[in-house]
């Protein structure tokens, strides 16, 4: 055979030699040959495949394990500070703690099988402590005491062992200041002792027939007395027991701190004006400011005692002090209740010094149907119908009177002596109708209805002054002058009235130097200078009556009199288009004054504006007028129009 014919042999390309010395480089250098790789590089990449599985799985579970740690730590974190908070806000709260609390009482094995044990004891003295707190009509909250309740006050009960109740109380016990009240009940033959212990005093109360409700109300009437005396004086007061009262607010006044003091004075200045003293009242009031300034409660009684007196002028920059310290920090020397009144009644009263009847009326309308604070809500509708009267809308005080049940001069006295504040709405719509008869008959049956002390107090500061002008203006002036002489030369109202007394009897010069008397003693009010105004304008004096009218205006800007008055001036000038500018103002701020109506419609008449004209007479008709003004409407509104 031929070497041709001999088969060949399927030479094989070499592989190149390796450039590494790592496996997996190698096995991945033969792939890239384009060859399969095979044999040991094959298993290779195979192996390395399964290694790379293996740790993504690995990877995953540790970022799932690292997912949870952290979560567990946040959840720990979380716990540890919800725990931490919660432990502060326990020791927080047991600081914080600061009620009454009174613990079992220890009692004889008689009372316990009678179901009087120590703990029935202490809950029955609990009862009485708050019915005292209820009972007594005091501004002044617990919060402001040494030993303050709170009005919170519960009887512990023994735990054992550790708890979280015990650990309460032991926290409460030392960082709170909480007041404990501990005793005993013991027997000695018939008779029983209980004796109560807190602050480190103690006192005694012995019943010889055993009477256990006498015992638990001696019991709490100790404890109060230790704990909150002002209240436990007020208490005293409110309940006929007044020496005591008196006795235990004197004691207060011996005190060193400086608001328990003035407090007592305070306290001390209500009685006085309850026994009808208003100068000793007001002494009083001065001797607190004095020692603690800028108490609410007594700049409240300071206002109301300079109204009660006439120092009107005094009264408002009081009122004014009393309703600043409301709006700020002083407010928390008043319990919610007496505040939101006494805020109320404040802002009225400051009203009413502007001449703003309809909004003082409005604001002492809201108090009704409110929680009684002394008398004050009790006395709202008298108070409220004597301010509508003011504001010319006598229908509407009526209709308050008649809500109220007051139908009666009796009545309204009686339901006044509640309320040191004293008005006389009935007869003060006499006096705005012009029936001075009647009216002096009213004002008369109200002097003699008057009983308390304080309401005889105030007759010559609220009813001698219409009754001196009701006589003037019948013309027995002698019995006016006479009634006017026992006036205060201090009372505002009792200067303008005997300044009115002297217009009447035609002495302008005296009447002047009283008017001028009056504007300096209440150079903040409208009422001196607006009187003064309409004398001028019965003796003609139109110019000197717009002039003064300005000054009342500009003092009490939403007094509907001066407009009004500075309106009828203006007509009898023939300034007509500007009176009906003053009529419409007056309108705007009393709008159901008759008079006023009938005297718009006069001024629109003589412009020519006839229907406008009929359209207030009209209306007029339908409000409260005088006989002689009722007169006049029905003859314009049925004559012959000019």
């Amino acid at each position: 055979m031929a070497d041709d014919d001999k088969p060949r042999l399927k030479r094989r390309r070499a592989t190149p030699a390796a450039t590494t010395p790592d496996p997996i480089e190698i096995a991945m250098e033969v792939a890239a040959t384009g060859q399969t790789p095979s044999g040991a590089a094959l298993e290779v990449l195979r192996a390395n495949a399964e290694l790379t599985r293996k740790q993504l799985v690995l990877a995953r579970n540790e970022l799932l394990r690292n997912r949870i740690k952290t979560a567990r730590d946040f959840a720990l974190t979380g716990i540890a500070l919800i725990l931490a908070l919660a432990v502060m806000f326990f020791v927080w709260s047991a600081s914080q703690a600061s009620g009454l609390v009174i613990q079992p009482f220890s009692t004889p094995p008689d009372l316990v099988t009678r179901g009087l044990d120590g703990r029935t004891i202490a809950s029955q003295l609990q009862d009485r402590l708050n019915q005292l707190q209820d009972d007594t009509d005091s501004i002044r909250p617990a919060n402001t005491f040494a030993n303050n309740w709170q009005g919170d006050v519960s009887v512990e009960i023994p735990t054992t062992g550790i708890s979280i109740g015990e650990l309460d109380h032991s926290l409460r016990a030392a960082l709170g200041r909480e007041t404990v009240v501990s005793g005993e009940v013991t027997r000695e033959g018939d008779a029983l002792t209980i004796t109560v212990r807190t602050g480190g005093r103690a006192r005694s109360i012995v019943s010889d027939t055993g009477d256990v409700d006498a015992l638990l109300q001696g019991a709490a009437e100790a404890v109060y007395e230790m704990t909150q005396a002002f209240r436990y004086g007020f208490y005293l007061l409110d309940t006929g027991r007044r020496e005591e009262g008196l006795v235990v607010l004197r004691q207060i006044d011996r005190a060193e701190a400086p608001i328990e003091r003035a407090f007592a004075n305070n306290g001390l200045a209500v009685d006085r004006i309850r026994q009808g003293d208003i100068r000793g009242a007001l002494a009083l009031i001065s001797r607190a400011r004095s020692i603690y300034p800028g108490l609410v409660p007594v700049e409240n009684n300071a206002a109301l005692y300079r109204h009660m007196s006439g120092e009107w002028e005094l009264a408002l920059a009081h009122r004014e002090a009393a309703l600043e310290g409301l709006r700020g920090s002083g407010r928390r020397y008043l319990l919610d209740g007496p505040a939101e009144v006494v805020e109320i009644r404040s802002k009225a009263l400051i009203a009413r010094y502007g001449g703003d009847f309809r909004l003082a009326a409005d604001l002492i309308g809201s108090l009704i149907g409110k929680r009684d604070y002394g008398g004050i809500v009790a006395t709202a509708a008298i108070h409220q119908a004597s301010l509508l009267v003011s504001a010319h809308d006598i229908s509407a005080a009526r209709r308050v009177l008649t809500d109220a049940g007051l139908g009666s001069v009796s009545q309204i006295s009686e339901r006044a002596a509640l309320n040191e504040n004293f008005s006389a709405p009935t007869a003060e719509a006499l006096v705005e109708q012009g029936r001075w008869l009647d009216a002096l008959a009213e004002l008369q049956a109200y002097e003699a209805a008057a009983a308390s002390p304080m309401q005889v107090a105030q007759m010559p500061m609220v009813l001698w002054p219409q009754m001196a002008e009701a006589l003037a203006r019948l013309g027995r002036f002698e019995e006016a002058e006479a009634l006017a002489a026992g006036m205060p030369s201090t009372c505002y109202s009792c200067v303008i009235a005997r300044a009115r007394v002297a217009s009447l009897r035609g002495e302008t010069g005296r009447a002047d130097q009283l008017f001028a008397q009056a504007t300096q003693q209440g150079p903040s009010l409208p009422f001196a200078y607006s009187a003064w105004a309409e004398a001028k304008l019965q003796r003609g004096d139109n110019a000197g009556a717009l002039a003064l009218l300005r000054d009342a205006t500009q003092r009490g800007p939403r007094w509907a009199d001066p407009l009004k008055l500075e309106g009828d001036a203006l007509a009898r000038m023939d300034r007509d288009r500007d009176a009906v500018r003053r009529y419409a103002a007056a309108a705007e701020r009393a709008p159901r004054w008759g008079a006023l109506h009938l005297a718009w419609g006069d001024a629109l008449n003589r412009l020519g504006r006839r229907d406008d004209a009929a359209a207030k007479w009209r209306a007029a008709s339908n409000m409260d007028l005088s006989a002689s003004d009722r007169a006049q409407v029905a003859a314009r509104l049925g004559g012959p129009r000019r």
